[in-house]
């Protein structure tokens, strides 16, 4: 079971672009300073102001970002799959977290200490313009949301990020339909694109009747992607 846990970390570790060209030492040594942790469908991974004690890597399920207010309010600020990383920001200041992190599903994990990371940022320029890189990718990403929720009508900025999921997510067949592999509730979709989940609920029955997109047991499948692209470029 150890073993099996190892190899599914380096496999993660390997084909992320962070770490694909580090020496098989340096992989090896960080793979076995983390360690493996599950969690149930919405629990709480860690919250804005915990401690930035490293990073995080999805073995299995999906993870939610997010921010909320006192009042019970929350946005969504990005959903992430197998294979992605996050946490980087706490990781290289080592200050406090700057968001929430919840499991969307039963999740599994793997955690990489701070105090044996950094070690090696400080080594390897490489993995350095590597992290920056990352860095550099999730505040083109925020700019970007900030613009859709700012200029973009509700039904083009759900059907960007359906057909963003897709492609980072998603399943095509041999007719041009995307399925996704995640599974998002309505009120999960609704606090990602700035809505309500009665909006989304609203959009996806005129979506439904008009066959743009079929829901089967929560799994959402775009069956006409082309069309739904439009939607966003005449926005």
């Amino acid at each position: 079971m150890i073993q099996d846990q190892r190899a599914r970390r380096r496999a993660l570790l390997t084909r992320h672009f962070l770490l694909q060209d580090v020496s098989e030492k340096v992989l090896d040594d960080l793979i076995a300073f983390s360690s493996t942790h599950g969690y149930a469908d919405d629990q709480i991974i860690f919250a804005k102001g915990d401690d930035g004690d490293g990073l995080y890597g999805i073995l299995d399920g999906q993870v939610r970002i997010f921010a909320g207010d006192a009042e019970g309010r929350e946005i969504t600020l990005n959903i992430l799959g197998p294979g992605d990383l996050f946490g980087e920001i706490a990781l290289i200041d080592g200050k406090s977290r700057s968001a929430d992190a919840a499991a969307i599903g039963p999740t599994t994990l793997f955690h990489m200490p701070r105090r044996h990371f950094v070690p090696y940022l400080r080594q390897s320029p490489d993995l350095c313009f590597s992290l920056l890189e990352i860095l550099c990718g999730r505040v083109r990403w925020v700019s970007n949301a900030l613009e859709d929720r700012a200029f973009l009508g509700l039904e083009a900025r759900l059907a960007k990020w359906l057909l963003s999921l897709a492609e980072t997510s998603g399943d095509k067949d041999g007719r041009g339909k995307l399925r996704l592999r995640m599974k998002l509730s309505q009120r999960e979709l609704g606090a990602l694109v700035g809505t309500s989940r009665e909006a989304v609920n609203k959009q996806f029955a005129l979506w439904r009747d008009s066959g743009l997109i079929s829901i089967d047991k929560g799994v959402i499948t775009l069956n006409a992607p082309v069309q739904l692209q439009a939607l966003v470029d005449l926005a």
